[in-house]
Order: C-alpha cells, then structure tokens, then sequence
C-alpha cells in the first residue's frame, strides 16, 4: 500500500457503463466516515493509476479537497482489471439495479468466464463471444456456467436470459429502460427485432408510443414483424432462384443459336436453303413460352412485395390514428372534470325551482357521465378479453362451466341493454343541446 498524489489518478473507462454513483443518502454516509476516519481501504489501481476500485472514494476525496489518498497497485491484464472492477463492486454495492448496466455486467462476466449463452448454458460448453480467446490461465476459476453468472448478478437463471437479451437493444431504447420509462417484460420482447427495425419502430412511434407498449403489445408486434420479415426474405429467395433459373434459360437459348449458327447451309440453283430443324424450333418456342411465364411470376412477385410494404404503412397509420384519438378523447375527459370543479366552486344563483331542480339534474348528470366513462375505461383495458369471450356465448362441457357461461351471457345481455339505453338518451341530450349542428352517433368500427 502506497499514498499517491489523487492528481495521477483517472477513472475506469467502463466504470460509467456498469454502475451509476451511490444513492445520496448512501454517499454521505461513506463521506462522513472518511471525513472523520480518513479512507482506510485503499483504491486499487493499474500501474498507470487507471482506478479499478474505489472510484466513489476518489469522488469523496476530490470533494474533501485530500492531496493524497492510499492506493495498491495491481499489475493485471485489461480483461482481468474490468473483472475485478465488477467484482469488487458486486460484493460493496446491491444499489445499482439499472438494467441495462446490470446487463453490461452480466454479458462480461460471461464473456470473461468463457460461459454458452445459448439453451443450458451448461459447464464445459464455451461461449463463441469476443472475449473467448482469453488465455487458460487468467480463468483461474475454471469453467463457469450460466448459473454463476446469475448469482454474480443476485439474479436467478430465468431472469439472468431476459437481462442479457437486453443487450441487443439500440442505444436509444436502451436509454428508455434505464430511465423506467420503458417496461423490462415489454423491452425484452423488442430485442429479439433486428436493429433497423428498432430503430425504424422508435422512428415511427416516438419514445411516447414506444413506452406505451404493454407486454401483450410488444409481443404482438414482434411476432407480426417476424412474419412479415420471413415472407419477405421467402419471397426475395424466390426472386433470387427465379434470377438463376432464367439465366440458366438464357444461357442454354444462347448456346442453341450458337449451335445452329454452325450448322451447314445447303445451297441449291444459286439459292441459299436453310432448313431448320424441327425439333430444335418446337424446343425453341417451348423455351421461350417458359421465359415468359418466368417472366410474368417475377411480376406477381414484385407486385406482392409492394403490396406488404403498403399493407405495413397503412397499419402503422391506423395505429397513430388511434393513439391521437385516444390523447384528444382523455383531453376531452380532463377538460370535462375541469369545468365540473369550477361549477362546483361558483356561487349559485337564486333561481326558481324549476331551474333549480334542472341545474341538479345535470350536475347529477355531468357526475354519472364521468363514473360512466371511468367504468367504462377500465372495462376496455383490463377486461376486454372476457367482454369479447362473454359476448361469444361459448359454454364449457361440464354443467358447473355451462351454467357460469349462461350466468356471464345474462348480466352482459343486461349490461349491453342498459348501455343501449344510455346511448340513446346521450344521443337525445345532445341533439337539444347542439342544435343546428351535426348530431353525433356512435358508430361501430369493424377495424
């Protein structure tokens, strides 16, 4: 252990990467201590005094204004002092649950640890990464598994997979994860996309629209851009064999003339006879048939394509549609809530009964509506599955099945008639109160 002046010393370059800086809280704790006891656990360092273990030590130190602190130098490779620089982190600090830094870490360790990151992650199988040509000799560990690198990590297998896949996302959706404003579960199924998809994705959605994925959605979506990804490299295989195909063609035409340019002409009275075979002519025409049939399937194709790509937009755009009319209804809600909380403030009038008993009414009324359309919501996001089964009407085999689908079908017969009759009367309402102007109806949207 030596004391260096803090002036030599330089942060690691991929301390940032896995771990963000300690809790307040936690910090000033550390910093009372130092400040009263001085730093007891020296920093450990490279030879070139590159920090692998200490840096919020070293924080503390430049804010306390200390002129040297205690340092053991390590002489490691750079693969060996990014280990120790997450080990030792690892044992001191259980705060830093980011996961996309925690995914970093894990990726590491398995790199280091030579561990498959493919099914089992079982000992013995290497992992194929960039840092699998480390030599025998800095494992000294021996052959990790998967399950090491979990524990490293204070997480089980299962959830270990999930936080290393989320190293395939682009940086910008890895930003949204850390910041929690994009979910893990939804995160995680968006990884499996190629990155020009993400980032096509994140392009038309907005960080917004990307956040507001559910999981249900996430995978949804995935599962539809891996069909359309597949059809599309189907069809491009296809356009690729039906290329060859017709230069095989091509080439077996070209050697046909070829060959007839060489046969002999056959003269007679001072005229030149040429006398075609006719086996080649038919096998000619037959081919030509073909090229054209070639020809007119590479077409269909092609149209096919265009046909996904405007299929895939129009999708895109009906999606947006919707997300602003979903914004412009909830402003219409909130401005709603608004204006029944300055009614509710204002002074009311002296009026007679009549009015009276009319402004009670709508206020009674404005209430219900805003009940209404909060039932109403939840019903729509949390229940629409069992809306959509209760409708179907579809019962099980058994009596006890049976006679809950006929219960569940009875109080929606009942919900949707009073619902009908609410509608109608909100339809009435509204035709009085907007006169002159387009009466509003609701209308089913079969898309």
């Amino acid at each position: 252990m030596n004391e260096v002046s803090i002036s030599l010393l330089k942060p690691h370059p991929k301390n940032q990467s896995y771990y963000d800086n300690l809790p307040e809280e936690k910090y000033q704790e550390v910093k009372r201590s130092i400040e009263s006891h001085g730093i007891r656990d020296p920093l450990k360092v490279l030879p070139d005094f590159t920090v692998i273990a200490g840096h919020q030590r070293l924080r503390i130190a430049l804010e306390l204004g200390l002129e040297k602190v205690p340092v053991t130098v390590v002489d490691i490779s750079p693969e060996e002092a990014e280990y120790l620089l997450i080990a030792d982190n690892e044992e001191r600090r259980q705060d830093d649950t980011d996961p996309i830094r925690k995914a970093k870490r894990a990726r590491f360790l398995a790199e280091y640890w030579g561990v498959r990151l493919g099914k089992g992650g079982d000992r013995g199988n290497q992992y194929t990464g960039k840092i699998s040509e480390v030599p025998k000799e800095i494992i000294s560990l021996g052959t990790k598994s998967l399950e090491d690198v979990a524990e490293a990590i204070s997480e089980d297998v299962r959830t270990t997979k999930n936080i290393l896949k989320l190293n395939d996302l682009i940086p910008p959706l890895q930003t949204l994860v850390s910041s929690g404003t994009l979910g893990q579960t939804a995160a995680y199924s968006l990884a499996f996309l190629p990155s020009s998809e993400q980032a096509s994705l994140l392009s038309v959605l907005g960080e917004t629209g990307v956040c507001g994925l559910s999981v249900k959605d996430a995978q949804a979506l995935r599962s539809d851009l891996d069909i359309a990804r597949a059809e599309k490299e189907k069809l491009q295989a296809r356009l690729v064999a039906l290329e060859k195909e017709k230069q095989v063609e091509t080439d077996a035409l070209q050697a046909k003339l070829t060959d007839l340019a060489q046969k002999p002409i056959e003269i007679e009275t001072e005229k030149i006879v040429y006398k075609p075979d006719p086996a080649v002519t038919a096998e000619l025409e037959a081919t030509k048939k073909y090229a054209v049939t070639l020809l007119k399937e590479q077409e269909a194709l092609t149209e096919r394509l265009a046909a996904l790509a405007a299929d895939r937009v129009v999708k895109e755009t009906r999606l947006e549609k919707s997300e602003n009319r979903q914004f412009e209804l909830e402003g219409y809600l909130d401005h709603a809530r608004k204006e029944i909380e300055k009614l509710k403030s204002r002074p009311r009038p002296k009026l007679d009964q009549k009015r009276v008993n009319c402004h009670t009414l709508m206020e009674k009324a404005s209430l219900s509506a805003l009940a209404l359309a909060d039932a109403l919501k939840v019903l729509e996001d949390e229940y629409a599955d069992d809306l959509l089964s209760v409708a179907r009407v579809r019962g099980g085999h058994e009596v006890e099945e049976l006679a809950t689908s006929i219960l569940d079908a009875g109080l929606f017969a009942s919900f949707n008639s009073t619902l009908e009759t609410a509608i109608e009367r909100i339809d009435r309402i509204a035709d009085i109160i907007r006169a002159g102007k387009p009466k509003l109806r609701i209308i089913k949207n079969d898309n």
